[in-house]
């Protein structure tokens, strides 16, 4: 691990890991020992920390105002990426006394990065599996291979989908499964009625045969989802400029 580049970037010195794991640890050392901060525990806990409390320096801010905040309450998350947010009493404490929700608040994480939607997240994901499989093959430690794709040789971006649920079936829970989608357009009776089929623009053509490619094997809410390339015929706009979607 630490022959890697990626953590040889990050100038670390020495990666250890704990025999036994954390709670072993503070059983031999209940004042933490050369523990700093606490471990978050994905249960009631939000926590863990030395059993002996001692006064330590506070690692966390509240996402809000930004005091020094290391206690997790109200059941806030981040909107992009959906982790828990840290709130301090005092913000959760106003917005509950006024009434008025605290407007989106982001991660530290997200806004380092720069992501501000949940479309944003995935296409940053699926841009560092291709970067690790790309970098992984160079090294001869993964084959280079189109395993996940289907054949798409005219490049094909415009994809038909059919059999999705006309009562469940959403912008965000479309874009959730196929990850790259950047418009979509609904097929509907009249206007209104949505009648489970549609026409979506994927980012890429490699987005666009990994899609193809779950053709009958992907499912949204019990349904197998039907997807083949339809290239655009030329005789209309495409993709429409009010179909771009917003996650």
């Amino acid at each position: 691990m630490e022959t890697d580049p990626d953590i040889q970037s990050l100038n670390i010195q020495g990666v250890y890991q704990l025999q036994g794991g954390i709670d072993k640890y503070f059983k031999e050392f209940p004042d933490g020992g050369y523990w700093k901060g606490k471990n978050y525990v994905f249960d009631k806990r939000f926590s863990h920390a030395p059993p002996i409390s001692k006064e330590e320096e506070i690692m966390g801010q509240c996402e809000s105002c930004h005091k020094p905040w290391d206690m997790y309450r109200g059941k806030r998350r981040c909107p992009t990426c959906g982790v828990p947010s840290l709130i301090c009493r005092d913000c959760f404490v106003a917005e509950k006394e006024s009434g008025k929700k605290i407007k989106a608040i982001r991660c530290d994480l997200c806004v380092e990065q720069g992501i501000t939607s949940k479309h944003e997240l995935r296409k940053k994901d699926q841009r560092l599996i291709e970067e690790y499989e790309s970098k992984m093959a160079e090294k001869g430690l993964l084959a280079a291979t189109t395993a996940g794709r289907a054949p798409n040789p005219n490049q094909v971006t415009r994809l038909h989908l059919k059999n999705m649920c006309k009562k469940n079936t959403t912008e965000e829970s479309l874009c959730a499964v196929l990850p790259g989608i950047t418009h979509i357009v609904w097929r509907t009776a009249r206007g209104e009625t949505f009648l489970g089929q549609g026409w979506v623009e994927m980012a890429t053509p490699d987005d666009a045969a990994r899609a193809v490619f779950q053709d009958g094997k992907l499912k949204m809410f019990g349904r197998p989802l039907y997807i083949s390339y339809q290239p655009p015929d030329g005789k209309d706009v495409w993709p429409p400029p009010n179909s771009k979607v917003i996650y």
